[in-house]
């Protein structure tokens, strides 16, 4: 009888913390918030978000690989690395006090172009990525839509026939417009009007002026990282050293996307 209590009292407290249960299986991945600590070890402990690299720089053991690493087995890994040289029957734990964000971004001839987030679970085709950026434009070429990943691989594709396609997070959207003069770039991100900008009638657009134009910086905004997708190329512009002086300007050309990203200070 007292077994039967025991298991039905754990089967309650799991229902009631479903997430700190499985999160021993997470995966951990880029730009995810972790936060480490050794029992009885204060000074070791360690909060940081995993960088580029895919690593996070510990007290004594230095650089530890996470990414791609379950909770659980990063716990191991950790524990292994200071037993080997430093601790005894180490009880390291690893919490995930933040999850990366996944987004793709939809710009060109669409309603309302922007960042869209990926759902947490299942997985989000083109045609829903375009429908929640307010669907397509009357003026917009449903079978020149271009989407670059964050690799640099680039695919033209059409929402009729490739409507499906999964999208990665990081992934940008382009929709061409159907006429042959293109004449816009988009502007999103960290922006107060995120959309479309028109080129003037005579002369030319740059960056600082279609920023303008797209209501300015949000106070959140990275403006020393201003990214520029053209065609296969990625242009990164600072606006703080423009500003300065000690940056060419930039010009804008037909079709360009800007993202403004978000500062991380």
């Amino acid at each position: 009888m007292k077994t039967l209590l025991a298991l039905s009292a754990l089967l309650f407290l799991l229902n009631l913390f479903p997430s700190a249960y499985a999160e021993g299986e997470y995966v951990l991945k880029k730009d995810d918030t972790v936060r480490m600590t050794v029992f009885q070890e204060d000074e070791l402990a360690t909060q940081a978000q995993i960088g580029k690299s895919g690593a996070v720089s510990f007290p004594l053991i230095g650089n530890v690989q996470l990414v791609g690493l379950s909770v659980k087995d990063a716990e191991q890994k950790v524990r292994d690395l200071y037993e080997k040289d430093y601790l005894v029957n180490a009880q390291v734990n690893i919490a995930v006090l933040a999850y990366a964000e996944k987004w793709v971004i939809v710009g060109g001839d669409v309603r309302r172009p922007g960042t869209i987030n990926m759902p947490e679970e299942g997985a989000l085709d083109l045609r829903g990525a375009i429908a929640q950026a307010g669907g397509v434009a009357e003026s917009a070429n449903t079978s020149s839509i271009v989407v670059r990943s964050k690799d640099g691989n680039v695919r033209t594709l059409s929402l009729d026939g490739s409507g499906s396609v999964v999208l990665k997070h990081g992934d940008s959207v382009t929709v061409g417009r159907s006429t042959l003069n293109r004449s816009t770039v988009t502007v999103s991100g960290n922006v107060n009007r995120p959309g479309i900008i028109e080129f003037p009638k005579v002369g030319s657009l740059d960056i600082v002026t279609a920023i303008a134009q797209a209501g300015g910086f949000t106070r959140i905004a990275n403006t020393k990282e201003v990214i520029v997708r053209r065609d296969k190329k990625q242009y990164t512009v600072s606006l703080k050293d423009i500003e300065r002086g000690s940056a060419k300007m930039f010009y804008l050309r037909a079709g360009d996307l800007v993202i403004v990203q978000e500062s991380r200070w």
